[in-house]
């Protein structure tokens, strides 16, 4: 686990970087879990919705919609495959992703192509989890 401006990144997990999307992708028996990351779920403030629509989404295809009392966002997939499962405790109080973000999944897919877990903007290494929230906390400083 880092921690990096009060927020935790634990290391058990991958981290979707693109677009500032800030997902979390964790491997379960051959699923992979998804989820929002600290900094996003910081950033959102408190959840009051979130959808899931989209069954077999492609790498960054948009496959729902969070809101909180700060803005409206796209839900992407970091990778291809199939939705599976929704976390409907999720989605039905999405203030649980607000108390604990790395406890609360939202979707599980089957991937499609599990070599995707390679991408570019998929990254697991603590020093690259640390230059990358460090940079985008840097640029909501400078506004």
């Amino acid at each position: 686990m880092i921690t990096i401006n009060g927020m935790d990144f634990p290391l058990d997990r991958k981290y979707y970087t693109k677009s500032g999307a800030h997902m979390w992708l964790k491997q379960d028996n051959g699923l992979v879990k998804i989820g929002l990351d600290a900094f996003a779920s910081e950033m959102a403030g408190f959840l009051t919705f979130f959808m899931i629509s989209e069954e077999e989404p492609k790498a960054g295809d948009a496959i729902g919609s969070f809101e909180s009392a700060k803005f409206v966002s796209r839900f992407y997939s970091p990778i291809s495959g199939k939705i599976v499962e929704v976390n409907e405790a999720a989605i039905a109080n999405p203030k649980l992703i607000n108390d604990d973000p790395y406890a609360t999944w939202i979707v599980a897919i089957d991937p499609g192509n599990p070599e995707e877990l390679a991408s570019e903007f998929i990254i697991e290494d603590g020093g690259e989890i640390e230059a990358w929230i460090t940079e985008e906390v840097k640029k909501l400083e400078e506004g």
